[in-house]
């Protein structure tokens, strides 16, 4: 049989117990389960009869005060004596019941299939290890000792999207995987919403993954901890999606990925979830700002940082906190941050329509273009030929990329196929206008005019139709 610090230290991981007080003089380790209103004894002597009785007695008699200690009405107390002893007493008054019980075997208190696992390969260490951890006055602490399974499958799931992508970067040398689960504005406008929850598993390289995930880990733990693994699923999932879809009335250029959004939301949920439960002190105001710090500091190292999908992340997480403390609150504050949130997702839905932008492999193409880099050009506009997704900038670049070639006549052709495709494409219909203008065409010019989407947001473009006008 394990000591008794290691059984509580395995009992506080691996069940909904957290550790209480420990009793110098019985030394008897006391832990909580503030959901089922127990109290959990652990002792390692062999007590006769009389002391038995007498320990029974006075926590009957001191059952006030246990109750103020824990922090909620005590209703069973269960003492396992971790002896060689077998037996069993059961006490009962009419608000309270006090049972004793060997126990040779933790997994008759632990049911978590986890915990065979965990011991089955796990060294044991000495006990002052175990009593530190379970001691330790440091508010994170308590809930970085618990197993948290939803905190280590969105921490696995990670790194698996993170290791194929870099099989296809520098095996394959493509980006396939990036351009399929992405977030880009023309992609999730045209449809494809999938990619809202996808880009929240997807990294860029190692240290973009590292930071995020430090991150997951550290605040997943405490909100799995205090909440359950369901509301840490639902708080990630739903705070990246709606914090791309939010940076998506922002950013319509290039393409966003990471799991910012989602780890943004969980330091909103445990921000708030503090100030309705009103534990914060002057140490966890401390450690909130030095996240925040920490956060800013390594944000100036990496490049394109998303920081629309930070706030929309933060504002998910604080919303969600007022409604998982529903039991805490007034109603109405719960309905009113339900209704926020829907009105939020509607108002980044809503904003990201209003906003046009071109395929990521397009504008990919145009900055290699702009640079005078025509062979990457090309190689962009190939691709995108290749894999079918090609748009009516793609051909309007093609066409530009041979008439740069010395090839005016294959290069006109594809750009009046962008115009035909898209008459509202501003770049290939500056250059039909210009046609039609030079041509003294001005029924067919006042045409491509009455085709643009206004505001026109071409300069060059504008003064054409301001003369045509």
């Amino acid at each position: 049989m394990k000591n008794k610090w290691q059984a509580a230290f395995e009992v506080a991981k691996y069940t909904n117990y957290d550790f209480l007080h420990y009793d110098n003089d019985t030394e008897i380790i006391w832990l909580k389960d503030r959901k089922k209103k127990t109290l959990m004894c652990l002792i390692d002597l062999d007590l006769p009869d009389s002391e038995l009785e007498e320990i029974t007695d006075n926590i009957f008699n001191s059952q006030d005060n246990l109750s103020g200690i824990a922090g909620f009405p005590v209703k069973v107390i269960n003492l396992y004596h971790l002896t060689g002893k077998k037996f069993t007493r059961k006490f009962k008054s009419k608000t309270l019941r006090v049972n004793h019980r060997t126990v040779n075997n933790l997994e008759k208190i632990i049911s978590n299939p986890f915990y065979k696992i965990d011991m089955k390969y796990k060294k044991p260490k000495d006990d002052a290890f175990y009593k530190r951890r379970l001691m330790s006055r440091h508010p994170f602490e308590k809930y970085m000792i618990k197993f948290t399974p939803m905190t280590l499958l969105l921490v696995t799931l990670n790194t698996i999207v993170l290791l194929i992508n870099l099989i296809f970067v520098h095996l394959f040398n493509t980006y396939e995987l990036t351009n399929l689960l992405a977030v880009s504005h023309y992609e999730v406008s045209s449809g494809e919403y999938y990619r809202l929850v996808t880009s929240s598993f997807l990294h860029v390289g190692i240290s973009h993954f590292l930071f995020n995930i430090f991150a997951l880990y550290i605040l997943g733990k405490f909100v799995e901890g205090i909440y359950t693994p369901w509301h840490l699923l639902i708080t990630y999932l739903a705070a990246g999606t709606i914090a791309s879809l939010f940076s998506l009335v922002f950013v319509t250029e290039g393409i966003s990925l990471g799991a910012s959004g989602a780890v943004y939301g969980l330091l909103g949920l445990i921000i708030m979830h503090l100030l309705i439960t009103r534990q914060i002190k002057i140490k966890l105001i401390i450690q909130i700002i030095a996240v925040f710090a920490v956060v800013s500091a390594l944000s100036m190292f990496l490049a394109n940082i998303n920081h629309y999908a930070h706030i929309g992340g933060l504002i998910v997480g604080a919303l969600l906190a007022v409604i998982y403390n529903f039991r805490r609150i007034k109603f109405k504050y719960t309905l009113i941050a339900a209704a926020v949130l829907v009105l939020f997702a509607m108002f980044s839905h809503f904003g990201m329509n209003q906003q046009t932008s071109i395929h990521p492999m397009d504008d990919e193409a145009m900055y290699y273009y702009k640079k005078g880099d025509y062979d990457e050009a090309l190689a962009v506009v190939n691709n995108s030929i290749n894999k079918e997704v090609a748009t009516d900038m793609t051909y309007y670049l093609l066409g530009k990329l041979y008439i740069e070639s010395g090839n005016p006549e294959k290069g006109q052709e594809y750009v009046d196929k962008s115009y035909e495709m898209n008459p509202a494409n501003e770049l290939a219909a500056k250059e039909k206008i210009l046609e039609f203008r030079k041509a003294q065409d001005f029924e067919n010019m006042n045409e491509a005019i009455s085709r643009l989407d206004t505001p026109v947001e071409d300069k060059e473009l504008q003064i054409l139709v301001d003369e045509a006008n």
